[in-house]
């Protein structure tokens, strides 16, 4: 054995951690900081098998996935789950026409690649529009609700069209297998329909085994309340998913640990399990995943592709990807017959890209879907979206303030009440927030590092 692993693991997460305090006091989410150190790693070559970490980032990656799939509140999709459903589906379809037609940008590209730049711009990750909402006290109003609903909508939706753009059609899967004993000779059956088979009998399979695991997870919770087996039941049956995604039916692994997640959410000790995972990914595996999207590019390549053709779609990347989800979802708001500015604060809040745009992203690069060379610009785009998407809702806000009753359920911090009666009246506040997080941005039950 290299024992040299362990240099290198204490290297990523050393200067990850530094990193993710650095833009965490600047009010940036801290996976940057995971991405940053990747970044610098990769450059000075302080990593020099690049493939010797890949290992825990794909754990990591499950782990992450897994734990977005224990936070569906299914409550919250039944409650909103009309109007949240058209703004998602509008919220998807408009990001995957932009990515579609940004991408012919780019010359010698077949369909399903460029349909892939698409699937990119269809991922939302809402964790700093949750902060900002709880902030201002609107995460439970309408425009709160509506927003974490339909991120989790948009979260499946997303899934499952990753499920159809990255399957692959390999001969050992259960649907080629299939088609093989239905048809006899695959030699006229198309690869899209051997992927569409495949996906149908995962979905089916993964939810009939997941109604077993559910009630057994019950069960387990029920009898040994707050004990570790659980979180050990939780991440076993995670990569079980996830295998079986992968091995038996050509679909992503992290389709398989967000199904996984979905079976085992909304029940007693679902927030139990979830904390436990979060904090093994936030402790070793998810900093790992960040950085070794850093790590893992070819800066070579990059430096030897950097031309005005990947700088220009860089930029219309990044402006379609804000636009389109601003676009869709404010559309989507008007025709539920919201009001203009709940509209705009909705698409506004929809517009950050986060991890679910990096794990799409990476897992295209991995499959050869996308070029390394185009990385930076879905990197970009969430650094940019995170940057300015918390400007711009605190504005809306501002500029269209609600006064539903829902809006009362989570009470504003002390500088965001002065802020907004300030804005309001046209005076002054000088109001100071207390200091509300220990900056590093760890779990705040006890049990961080």
């Amino acid at each position: 054995m290299d024992y040299s692993v362990f240099l290198h693991l204490a290297i990523v997460l050393l200067l990850s951690k530094l990193l993710d305090i650095l833009v965490r006091k600047i009010g940036l989410p801290q996976v940057l900081g995971s991405l940053l150190a990747g970044i610098i790693i990769g450059v000075t070559g302080l990593v020099s098998d690049k493939q010797e970490l890949k290992p825990f980032a794909e754990i990591g990656v499950v782990m992450i996935m897994f734990s977005a799939g224990l936070e569906t509140n299914f409550k919250e999709l039944k409650r909103n789950g009309a109007a949240s459903l058209l703004i998602t589906s509008l919220g998807v379809i408009v990001p995957l026409a932009a990515g579609l037609g940004v991408s012919f940008m780019i010359p010698g590209l077949e369909f399903k690649q460029r349909l892939f730049f698409g699937v990119i711009l269809t991922a939302t990750s809402v964790g700093i529009t949750v902060s900002v909402l709880r902030e201002l006290g609107k995460l439970h109003g309408k425009v709160g609700a509506t927003i974490v609903t339909a991120a989790v909508l948009d979260d499946i939706i997303g899934i499952v069209i990753l499920a159809f753009t990255a399957g692959q059609v390999e001969p050992t899967t259960w649907g080629y297998k299939f088609i093989e004993l239905c048809a006899g000779d695959m030699s006229g059956v198309s690869e899209g329909v051997v992927t569409l088979v495949n996906v149908l009998f995962f979905f089916v399979i993964a939810i009939a085994v997941g109604v077993a695991v559910h009630f057994l997870f019950k069960f387990l919770a029920k009898r040994f309340p707050h004990t570790r087996r659980l979180s050990i039941f939780g991440l076993a049956m995670a990569f079980l998913f996830g295998w079986g995604a992968e091995e038996l039916f050509g679909v992503a692994a992290i389709t398989g640990a967000f199904v996984a997640g979905m079976m085992m959410s909304n029940m007693n000790q679902s927030d139990y399990v979830e904390r436990r995972v979060d904090m093994s990914a936030y402790m070793l595996f998810g900093p790992i995943f960040f950085a070794n999207i850093g790590i893992s590019l070819d800066y070579g390549a990059l430096v030897e592709n950097f031309n005005w053709t990947v700088i220009g779609f860089s930029l219309v990347f990044i402006v379609a990807g804000l636009a389109a989800k601003l676009l869709g979802c404010g559309v989507g708001c008007l025709m539920c017959r919201y009001k203009f500015g709940e509209s705009v604060e909705v698409g506004v809040g929809m517009m950050v890209r986060g991890e679910v745009c990096l794990i799409v992203a990476q897992k295209g690069v991995e499959l050869g879907l996308i070029d390394g060379a185009y990385m930076p610009a879905v990197i970009l785009l969430v650094v940019v979206s995170s940057l300015i998407t918390p400007i711009i809702l605190k504005v809306a806000f501002r500029k269209f303030p609600q006064y539903d009753d829902g809006d009362m359920q989570t009470p504003p911090t002390p500088l965001a009440r002065e802020e907004l009666i300030a804005s309001l009246e046209g005076g002054d506040s000088s109001a100071q927030a207390p200091e509300q997080n220990n900056g590093d941005g760890a779990p705040q039950d006890g049990q961080n590092g």
